[in-house]
């Protein structure tokens, strides 16, 4: 996803989206792939970084970076799939709503 969506945004700067118009089974690989793995892969991660980093406060500054980015390219995925060659693409239903992926990601938010 991350590799796509810089692939997009720089494409959409350029005003050359449509370039991208015939990549909609890519598309919904990303989008079903996402929608099926996201959370167990953020619990996954979580439990790795606080397995591998001892120091408390170190491993939940790596999660925090690690979430955010997430977010940020999740948006920005978000954002490409709203251009208009893109909007008809029946796939897009299946998108997790971003405010729901915001939610889940704050349950990984440690309490000090």
């Amino acid at each position: 996803m991350i590799a796509f969506v810089k692939e997009a945004e720089a494409l959409m700067e350029k005003g050359q989206l449509d370039r991208l118009k015939n990549d909609e089974a890519r598309i919904t690989q990303l989008i079903r792939g996402f929608s099926s793995s996201w959370k167990q892969s953020v619990e996954a991660m979580s439990q790795d970084v606080m397995r591998s980093f001892t120091n408390f406060k170190n491993g939940t500054s790596i999660i925090q970076g690690a979430l955010t980015q997430l977010i940020q390219y999740y948006h920005g995925f978000h954002k490409v799939l709203n251009q208009p060659s893109f909007r008809s693409l029946a796939v897009r239903s299946e998108l997790i709503n971003l405010h729901h992926l915001m939610v889940e990601v704050k349950k990984h938010k440690p309490n000090f």
